[in-house]
């Protein structure tokens, strides 16, 4: 049929009768596949308010199969995924529109982005200039540290998942292995969970003892910042304990290419990032207000909307704090159990409940 899009097989969404139907009443049309993870496809999809006179709006679906998802992944971190998209609200991380389940699948549709990947950026166009990399690297700690401020950690920060739109402003995606860092007596939570990719995984991690999650997010985006700078990766080994050990005698060093390139500030900012000892790595709220950072004096004032997420979120933790403060007055037998989030609600329009 002409101006109708043709698919190959394997980027056809295969969907019931219902599941058509759903999509169709709340006005969502599934396009093509463009991209697909470990556990999950992402689809090009187009939305139209059926019950406004609203104009097309073109979004990404994020279809979750649990049938032929890892039974530890649909129950432990999908439904910590869904809690932190209803959750989370900030202008550098990617916007969630809506939300719902049909059956065995869940439906996630996500702000569209145009320019697709960090990754697929570098590789085509290669290292990023450092003005530009001053830029992505604020707007992505000041997620990181709204994040932070909520008491959550990413844990999964890397290329694939920094996300460029169409005016080049970089977004923070993927929260399937984000968590809580403090437990219901506001006491910080150590995690031994072994998740991310290897060449971003900080060396607490590789160590195979408890960790704060929250420095490894650093370490990642230092990681990030460094591919940025020099398109490539600053360990290449592939074996855990020669990584490690890689890692804690500091055997980087910046490409021969790009090093001349680079302000002495810059260089810096990525050693104190790239610290092997957690406890002695530069803080988040050190990146923000670094001397780097602090080179493009446009940097240092923040936008309406970075401040408005950064307040709630103060607002938040201290409702939460709250809370958890209340609930340990409260004697056990009388204590009412917080009840899992259905990851079926609507989230910022589109959808209802399903």
């Amino acid at each position: 049929m002409e101006g109708k899009i043709k698919l190959r097989i394997e980027d056809e969404l295969k969907l019931s009768g219902s599941e058509q139907l759903t999509l169709a009443t709340r006005g969502y049309t599934i396009i093509k596949k463009v991209n697909e993870g470990s556990y999950a496809k992402v689809y090009l999809a187009e939305y139209k308010n059926p019950n406004k006179n609203s104009k097309l709006s073109t979004l990404a679906c994020k279809v979750i199969d649990t049938n032929t998802a890892p039974k530890d992944f649909v129950k432990k971190f999908l439904p910590r995924e869904i809690d932190m998209l209803i959750k989370l609200n900030h202008p550098h991380l990617v916007h969630t529109h809506s939300i719902f389940q049909r059956r065995y699948k869940y439906f996630i549709f996500m702000r569209y982005m145009e320019c697709g990947d960090l990754l697929e950026h570098i590789l085509h166009k290669g290292a990023v200039h450092e003005d530009q990399a001053r830029i992505w690297t604020r707007q992505l700690a000041l997620a990181i540290q709204y994040m932070h401020e909520l008491e959550i950690a990413h844990r999964d920060i890397k290329c694939e998942n920094v996300l460029l739109t169409a005016n080049q402003n970089a977004k923070l995606s993927d929260f399937g292995f984000a968590r809580l860092c403090v437990d219901t007596k506001l006491r910080d939570i150590s995690s031994d969970t072994f998740c991310g990719s290897l060449s971003y995984t900080a060396p607490e991690i590789l160590q195979g003892t408890p960790y704060l999650p929250k420095p490894t997010d650093i370490w990642s985006l230092g990681i990030v910042l460094y591919v940025m700078l020099n398109r490539a990766m600053p360990f290449e080994e592939k074996h855990i304990k020669q990584l490690y050990q890689a890692q804690i005698n500091k055997n980087w060093r910046f490409r021969t290419r790009y090093v001349d390139s680079l302000s002495e500030k810059c260089k810096r900012i990525v050693t104190l990032m790239l610290e092997p000892n957690c406890q002695r790595r530069i803080s988040i709220d050190h990146i923000i207000n670094s001397e780097w950072i602090a080179m493009d004096s446009r940097l240092l004032e923040w936008t309406p909307q970075e401040t408005i997420a950064y307040k709630k979120a103060r607002e938040e933790k201290k409702i939460l704090f709250k809370s958890l403060e209340s609930s340990q007055d409260t004697p056990e037998k009388e204590r009412i159990p917080n009840p899992s989030i259905k990851p079926t609600c609507d989230v910022g329009g589109g959808s209802t409940s399903s």
